[in-house]
């Protein structure tokens, strides 16, 4: 049992890739889920009152009708896989190239949702499994 406890703590760990990736995560989650309260609070306000009364109702339907949701929820889902991703990496650094790829691929993919979390996701996942992918162990290093 110590000589696992021992193993363990001697294998590094990528762990500016692993911050990195899970702060995009929660931007790309979090921001997701704004945006679709924002949505509604939005068409509730009822901005384009007076004249423009008759586009709005056009306007909310479309909006309203799932295809905003179905995106904010698509930005949830992605940044529920990043940061999953983000501490698979942890847990599991050998397979660093893996979960550099999926937080790479969830973060771009996330501008169809929340604008990849304003864009703050988007580079902090880029960045993140980048660092992933290049990652070389301690262990490799010295071998």
């Amino acid at each position: 049992m110590v000589c696992l406890v021992k193993s363990l703590s001697s294998v590094q760990k990528p762990v500016a890739a692993v911050v990195l990736s899970l702060v995009s995560g929660v931007f790309i989650a979090a921001f997701s889920v704004v945006w679709c309260f924002w949505l509604v609070a939005q068409w509730d306000v009822g901005w384009m009152g007076g004249m423009m009364h008759e586009w709005e109702e056009r306007m909310h339907m479309w909006t309203l009708s799932g295809i905003a949701y179905t995106m904010n929820m698509l930005g949830v889902i992605f940044g529920t896989i990043i940061v999953l991703a983000a501490l698979m990496l942890y847990v599991n650094p050998k397979q660093h190239e893996l979960w550099g790829a999926l937080i790479i691929v969830f973060s771009a993919t996330s501008v169809l949702s929340c604008m990849g979390g304003v864009g703050i996701g988007l580079i902090l996942g880029v960045i993140g499994g980048i660092l992933a992918i290049i990652y070389e162990p301690e262990q490799k290093k010295q071998a």
